[in-house]
């Protein structure tokens, strides 16, 4: 019976299996390593940047090949400069839709950390406060003011306070936590500390205002928020019924008119009246080209919209681009159940 390998060899193992992608991620400017890295930290991602890179860049490789490939051996071989263009362009379109998702992945982990701690952090204070005044020392007051339901925050305090086996001081402790946080409010409150314990002042009354301070802002926030979701609804509603049911109207207008233009000038052949001078004129559109035009508005109107949204709702233009997906699908299926009820409803104006 064969004894199970033990835990070092089981590292050596996973080791040897990152080599491939830590090689890679090594070959990479080192400011992207360091970008990457402090996202890492942001995100509460313990693991060798560049084997994070090396992953995600062979990743990115391998499926923009995909693409390329496939038009190669099934669409056209690379025997034009039209072609070639096409073949580099869906090549670096696979890489950056790949590198775009790492990066998307890595924003919301870091977000979602930020709101988690911003939100715990009043409580955390006041726990802290409530620990000096029950005559613990700061350091300890720190420790025992984190609780399991502060989420990442509680582990992050939990590591910390391991790593310096309580020599150091609370402003140092908290300070190495406000490191693996993207929050500017934990890092305000860090600076408001340690500025507080240089000058003497009283800790508890000092942790009392910053919890307050920080509860002020959040309810101000909340209250923005409230305030800007009318808009954001109201935006949603145009992008996914208004927008593409005045697209199918126009969708529709121009099949009508190719309809009638093609009629008259049947008519106008077989007799010797001449032509109705509205529809004289040459028609350089036709009815698909109209339903790509529409499709195209509403995928660059519904990216523009989900940027906006995001910007109203957090402030940043990036939080906005996962709704861009459901908002753009949700547009188009309109798009195409507004023409089939137009074209039912209206059909009687183009016999």
């Amino acid at each position: 019976m064969t004894s199970p390998a033990p835990p070092l060899q089981g590292k050596e193992d996973t080791l040897m299996a990152q080599r491939p992608f830590r090689r890679v991620g090594a070959a990479m400017p080192k400011a992207v390593l360091e970008h990457f890295s402090e996202k890492l930290r942001h995100a509460g991602i313990r693991k060798d940047v560049r084997v994070f890179v090396g992953s995600w860049a062979l990743l990115a490789f391998f499926l923009g090949a995909i693409p390329l490939l496939l038009y190669l051996i099934i669409i056209n071989p690379i025997a034009t400069p039209q072609s070639a263009a096409i073949a580099a362009g869906l090549f670096i379109g696979g890489m950056s839709l790949v590198v775009m998702l790492a990066y998307l992945k890595l924003f919301y982990a870091i977000s979602d950390r930020t709101t988690v701690v911003e939100k715990v952090l009043p409580d955390f204070l006041l726990l802290t406060v409530s620990n000096l005044r029950a005559g613990m020392s700061p350091f300890a007051s720190f420790v025992h003011a984190a609780r399991p339901e502060f989420g990442p925050f509680y582990d992050e305090v939990r590591l910390s306070t391991a790593k310096t086996g309580g020599k150091n001081s609370l402003s140092e402790a908290l300070n190495e936590v406000s490191v693996y946080f993207d929050s500017h409010v934990l890092r305000r409150t860090v600076s408001l500390f340690a500025k507080g314990l240089r000058s003497g002042g009283h800790l508890a009354k000092l942790l009392t205002s910053i919890a307050q301070e920080v509860r002020r802002i959040q309810d101000l926030r909340a209250e923005l928020n409230a305030s800007t979701k009318a808009y954001a609804l109201f935006l949603a509603f145009i992008i996914v019924l208004i927008m593409p049911f005045l697209l199918s109207i126009s969708t529709h207008f121009v099949t009508v008119f190719l309809r009638i233009s093609s009629d008259n000038s049947a008519s106008s052949d077989l007799s010797s009246g001449s032509s109705l001078p509205v529809f004289s004129g040459a028609i350089l559109i036709t009815t698909s080209d109209m339903v790509v035009i529409s499709l195209a508005v509403i995928l660059t109107t519904s990216f523009f919209a989900s940027i906006l949204s995001g910007i109203i709702s957090r402030g940043r233009a990036t939080y906005g681009l996962k709704y861009f997906p459901l908002l753009a699908l949700a547009a188009a299926v309109s798009y195409f159940v507004s023409k089939a009820f137009i074209e039912s409803f209206l059909s009687g104006f183009a016999s």
